[in-house]
């Protein structure tokens, strides 16, 4: 209790140098996190992506004919089984379909509205974890027959029928009948792999392309089972790549490996249709800017370490005369230099998390249609356990260390090294 009453002494008693330290502390823990925080949103797993870490995503296929170069499309419906039907390590496959437009829906007696949908086969609704409020999840038998149902979310239940009970009733979607099969609970807009309006079957032949083998509107979502190496199912899809460039060779055909498929990390990156995610530059840019964010608050709270403890170079002095050890002296340092920054560091953290939340059209991508009734995307704010985990917590309390050892190593270790004599002579 002592150790404590001591440490609120002093910092009582140096109120301009402890504010300024805390503040300094609560700027670098600030940047740092909002740094850590916008880039974990991509892999963060919420309901009802709890399986984020064991998603992979195969999306475009890139073609070279007669070595002329074409843009990335969608797969056809068959060729995409060739590369990722029977992979090694995956427990589940879905085919879907990304990218769609609004859809206009409508119920009799009212105008039409528009979401955003997601055309998904049943293993869709296996992979994710989606909460159904009414209903059930549409099948495999209703998604090969393309039959018209539809799972609606409940924001979407409520503003066409006025309640979420409504299994069973007829929607139109685009001027076409469906009937209301289930009805889920809303998706958090950040969730980029789940987030929709309302889910219909995906009957991958619909959007092949005429007399087109390879593309079309189909993209693949994998499961892996636990403990699957994620570099061993990418090498393995590379493989099938090069079996099926030394098939068409003949053909000026060449098909361009991109590092398919893509970690949820990868996917939440900007590299362009045509380009393979650069995850080592990525994680290296990462690294440096969190060190220059450390290491220059370190630099400074250093030197006003060094400042408040001119002030105790007397009382240092009294305790090496009465046979205080250096260690404890140097303990005692880093204990008040570390509460110093724990307080810094939660001031920063909420600081962080606040800033986040007002201001996340600055970090965040936006996925899906964006017209007007699509406005939930645009003013979409991370939920607070999306920002919150206990693995920030402790990167966070982890970054506190960091600089509280960079900043009071070297000021402590001199304080510890003043002779009595010369500490109580005030020189």
């Amino acid at each position: 209790m002592n150790y404590f009453k001591q440490i609120y002494y002093e910092m009582k008693h140096q109120k301009m140098m402890t504010w300024v330290s805390i503040s300094g502390t609560a700027l670098a823990i600030f940047l740092v996190m909002s740094f850590i925080v916008a880039d974990q949103i991509n892999t963060v797993e919420v309901a009802p992506e709890t399986n984020r870490s064991r998603i992979l995503l195969g999306k475009g296929i890139h073609i070279k004919m007669d070595s002329q170069d074409g843009s990335t499309m969608g797969w056809n419906s068959d060729f995409i089984k060739k590369i990722y039907e029977g992979l090694e390590g995956v427990e589940l496959i879905s085919y879907i379909r990304d990218g769609n437009s609004n859809n206009t829906l409508s119920v009799p007696g009212q105008e039409g509205m528009t979401f955003l949908p997601k055309r998904i086969d049943a293993n869709f609704w296996k992979m994710y974890d989606f909460k159904f409020i009414d209903g059930r999840p549409f099948n495999q038998g209703e998604v090969d027959s393309n039959a018209k149902v539809i799972v609606l979310t409940r924001s979407a239940a409520r503003k066409l029928f006025g309640e979420e009970n409504v299994t069973g009733r007829t929607v139109e979607v685009n001027m076409v009948d469906y009937q209301v099969v289930g009805v889920v609970d809303d998706v958090h807009p950040l969730m980029n792999g789940t987030f929709a309006h309302f889910y219909v079957p995906f009957h991958g032949a619909d959007y092949d392309r005429n007399d087109d083998p390879f593309c079309g509107g189909t993209n693949v979502r994998l499961l892996l089972k636990e403990g699957t190496d994620i570099a061993s199912v990418k090498k393995e899809v590379e493989q099938r790549y090069q079996r099926l460039n030394g098939e068409k060779a003949k053909e000026g055909i060449e098909f361009i490996y991109h590092d398919q498929p893509y970690t949820s990390q990868e996917e939440g990156m900007s590299f362009g249709s045509n380009n393979s995610p650069n995850m080592k530059t990525h994680n290296t840019v990462q690294w440096v800017v969190y060190a220059i964010l450390i290491l220059l608050p370190a630099i400074n709270l250093s030197s006003m370490t060094r400042g408040r403890l001119r002030h105790r170079v007397a009382e240092i002095g009294v305790r090496r005369a009465f046979g205080a050890k250096r260690r404890s002296i140097v303990w005692q340092l880093f204990g008040e230099n570390f509460i110093i920054t724990i307080i810094g560091g939660v001031i920063g953290l909420v600081l962080s998390a606040a800033f986040i939340m007002l201001a996340s059209h600055l970090f965040f991508k936006y996925y899906g249609g964006l017209e007007a009734s699509s406005l939930d995307l645009i003013y979409a704010r991370p939920s607070f356990e999306m920002m919150f985990s206990w693995i920030n917590f402790f990167i966070c309390l982890g970054f506190c260390l960091v600089l509280n050892i960079l900043s009071a190593t070297v000021p402590a270790w001199k304080a510890s090294r003043v002779e009595p004599a010369i500490a109580l002579s005030g020189r």
